[in-house]
């Protein structure tokens, strides 16, 4: 497989079958993708990596990469394993893979109304909506799905009233979209629309795990190697206005 971030400036190809395929629903995995991570488990030395990959130690037993200028999160490495975990959401093409298993799965919390606040993974940035969040939204679009290394989910804040504390990266995409991230451990923080709709990553806040989409947009650029759950409404590009 290759695949490469979002601006390209880090690339990476394997080599060989992984070892297993998974989903990661842990915070620190929801903060970085926005969501869930979903990654192909190789042997280091099946892996090539080309690019500036900014490192960032959640934990002393591993390490996580991601891209400095776009914020893409591309790997995950324990201390002295010889494994790597390559996000597959980064991957170009078809990847001719089934997610296997899932890992850290949260209890499904009931939520209730009030306000959200929640820190990135380092704690140097804090987002606080001072609302009650509407439906969560994910997208299956190929930029989304590079920088968060699967599917991310999305609370919109169309009011802009949310306050971003702290100091965030930002990334230009094509088609004018800004898209935020902490510099220093890389969780996602919010998506700027060239329409002038900020969304924010609801995978920064711990209060909704557990919480699935309410429906799903830019569907015909799904990845090949999970399915859209039935019953949820389902867009092939954007959703309803």
């Amino acid at each position: 497989m290759k695949g490469s971030c979002l601006c390209g400036g880090v690339r990476f190809e394997t080599r060989g079958e992984p070892i297993v395929t998974s989903y990661c629903h842990c915070s620190q995995c929801r903060r970085m993708s926005g969501g869930i991570w979903a990654s192909a488990d190789m042997r280091r030395e099946d892996v090539t990596i080309e690019g500036e990959v900014r490192w960032f130690r959640a934990t002393s037993k591993a390490r996580r990469g991601f891209c400095p200028t776009c914020g893409a999160f591309l790997f995950w490495e324990a201390e002295g394993s010889g494994e790597i975990a390559v996000a597959l959401g980064a991957v170009d093409g078809p990847t001719g893979l089934t997610l296997t298993r899932h890992l850290n799965v949260p209890d499904s919390m009931p939520f209730h109304e009030g306000p959200l606040r929640d820190a990135c993974l380092c704690g140097a940035v804090t987002v606080t909506l001072d609302t009650s969040p509407g439906e969560i939204t994910a997208c299956h679009c190929t930029q989304c799905r590079k920088t968060s290394g699967h599917v991310p989910r999305s609370l919109d804040d169309p009011d802009r009233r949310s306050r971003i504390e702290g100091e965030v990266a930002a990334y230009r995409s094509a088609g004018g979209a800004v898209r935020s991230f902490c510099p220093t451990c890389g969780t996602k923080i919010a998506f700027d629309g060239p329409d002038g709709l900020l969304s924010l990553e609801a995978g920064l806040f711990d209060r909704l795990a557990g919480r699935e989409p309410d429906l799903h947009i830019f569907t015909a650029s799904k990845g090949d190697y999970y399915d859209l759950p039935e019953g949820v409404p389902a867009y092939p590009e954007a959703g309803p206005d």
